[in-house]
C-alpha cells in the first residue's frame, strides 16, 4: 500500500508554514493561515490520527496522556476528566457521551463538514491509530488538502523559485521495536494508539530517496523524532543528502534552530554521537539477524540493507572543505518545533532565498522558584 502522490504546488513567492502537535486540533491550522498568509503547511506528527472506534483501541495510559494535552477540551472538562476517582473505564464512558470531538477533529474532516484551506504535508507521530494511518495509505480514508509524507510518497513544492522535496520519517524512535510491526500490516507500525519507526520504512525511505534524486532540488527530512536526541534520524539525513530537517517530539516552548557545527567542538564529536547509535542497533542486530532474515522475503532484505546503510553511515574525520561531510556538518540546518499551541516555524521563499521566522508563546520563568520543568509538554509515551 501507498498514500496517494501530492500535487506539486508552483507559486512565485510565498510562506511555508511549519508546525507541530496539533493533537487533533486540525482547525488550528485554518487559523494560522489566516495569521500567517502561509501557502502550504508541514506538520511534524501527532496530528490527531484517530476516529470514534480509536477510543477503543487506545490503552488506559495513552488515553490519559490525550486528554492532558489536548487542546480540544476546554480546562474544565479537562479537570474533571483527570480526577483520581475517574476510573480508566469511566474516562472511556464519559469521552463517549460526549458530544464534541474530544480525540480529534479528523471525523469531520473525513466527512466533508470541514475543510483545509492549503495543502498540508504531515507525517504520523507517536500517539496515533495506525489503522487510520493505513486507510489512509489503501485510500479507504482521504481528506482534501491533506497529504501524509512517508517511505513510499514524497512530494515537491516549487515555490519562489526553489523546489522543495519533502521527505518524511513517522513515529517514535524505539530501537527495540525496529523490528516489531505490532498491529502494521506492511512497512509502519503501531499498536494501542501509538505509532513507532521501523527499519523497512527506513529502508524504504532510502529507496524512495534514491529514486527521484535530483541536485536542482532543496531537501527536507520531515520527522517526529529530532535528529538531535536519536542519532538513526541524524544518519538518516546524511543518506538522504537533506539540507533541512523539521522534527518535533520534545515539546519545548521555543522553537530550536542549530547546525552541527554550532554546537560540536568539531566533526569527530559529532561522529562520536552517531558511533553510539550505531553501536546499540548493531548490538541488537547480531542478537536478532538471522531470525530475521529466515522470515523475510527477497523485496523485505533489500529494504534491510539499506536500513544498515544507515546505521553505518557515519561522517568521516578530519574531511576536506570540499568534501560532502564537512559540507552536511556546515550546512544542514536543523530545526526542532514547539507543539503547534506555543509556536511556529516559517519558512519566508523569495526569488531563490530561504529566510526563517520562529513564533513562540514563551514562558515565564517560575520554574525557578516551583521546580518544574522547563519542557511544556510530557515525556513521550512508549
Amino acid at each position: 500500500m501507498s498514500s496517494p502522490t501530492p500535487q506539486t504546488i508552483n507559486t512565485p513567492a510565498g510562506k511555508v508554514l511549519c508546525v507541530a502537535d496539533l493533537r487533533g486540533n486540525i482547525s488550528q491550522l485554518n487559523d494560522l493561515v489566516d495569521q500567517t498568509g502561509a501557502k502550504v503547511i508541514i506538520h511534524c506528527g501527532d496530528f490527531g490520527f484517530y476516529e470514534h472506534d480509536s477510543l477503543d483501541r487506545i490503552s488506559d495510559r495513552t488515553l490519559k496522556h490525550l486528554v492532558q494535552y489536548s487542546t480540544l477540551i476546554p480546562p474544565a472538562l479537562r479537570t474533571r476528566l483527570l480526577q483520581s476517582t475517574v476510573t480508566p473505564d469511566s474516562l472511556r464512558s464519559q469521552i463517549k457521551a460526549s458530544t464534541s470531538n474530544i480525540l480529534s477533529e479528523l471525523p469531520s474532516y473525513l466527512k466533508g463538514q470541514k475543510t483545509l484551506k492549503v495543502p498540508v504535508y504531515t507525517v504520523w507521530g507517536a500517539c496515533e491509530d495506525v489503522r487510520v494511518l493505513e486507510k489512509f495509505r489503501s485510500n479507504e480514508y482521504s481528506v482534501n488538502n491533506l497529504h501524509i509524507i512517508d517511505e513510499s510518497a514524497t512530494a515537491v513544492i516549487d515555490i519562489g523559485g526553489v523546489k522543495l522535496r519533502l521527505f518524511g520519517l513517522g513515529g517514535a524512535i524505539a530501537q527495540h521495536k525496529l523490528f516489531d510491526v505490532g498491529e502494521g500490516t506492511s512497512t509502519i507500525a503501531g499498536g494501542s494508539g501509538t505509532m513507532w519507526t521501523t527499519a523497512l520504512q527506513i529502508g524504504q525511505l532510502v529507496d524512495t530517496a534514491q529514486r527521484v534524486f535530483d541536485a536542482t532540488e532543496t531537501r527536507i527530512l520531515i520527522s517526529h523524532a529530532s535528529p538531535g536526541r536519536e542519532g538513526l534520524v541524524a544518519q538518516l539525513a546524511l543518506v538522504l543528502k537533506a539540507d533541512f530537517t523539521v522534527s518535533a517530539g520534545l515539546h519545548f516552548r521555543y522553537g530550536i534552530s542549530y547546525n552541527e557545527f554550532g554546537v560540536q567542538g568539531d566533526q569527530e564529536q559529532y561522529r562520536n554521537k552517531l558511533v553510539n547509535s550505531q553501536k546499540n542497533i548493531l548490538d541488537m542486530w547480531e542478537g536478532i539477524k538471522t531470525q530475521v532474515m529466515d522470515n523475510a522475503s527477497e523485496e523485505q532484505g533489500v529494504l534491510l540493507e539499506n536500513f544498515l546503510s544507515v546505521v553505518n553511515r557515519l561522517p568521516t574525520i578530519n574531511s576536506m572543505p570540499s568534501d560532502k561531510d564537512e559540507a552536511a556538518f556546515k550546512n544542514m540546518w536543523n530545526f526542532n518545533l514547539p507543539d503547534a499551541a506555543s509556536g511556529l516555524l516559517i519558512l519566508d521563499i523569495n526569488q531563490g532565498k530561504i529566510a526563517t521566522e520562529t513564533r513562540s508563546q514563551g514562558f515565564n520563568f517560575s520554574y525557578r522558584r516551583n521546580n518544574v520543568s522547563l519542557r511544556s509538554g510530557s515525556p513521550a509515551v512508549a
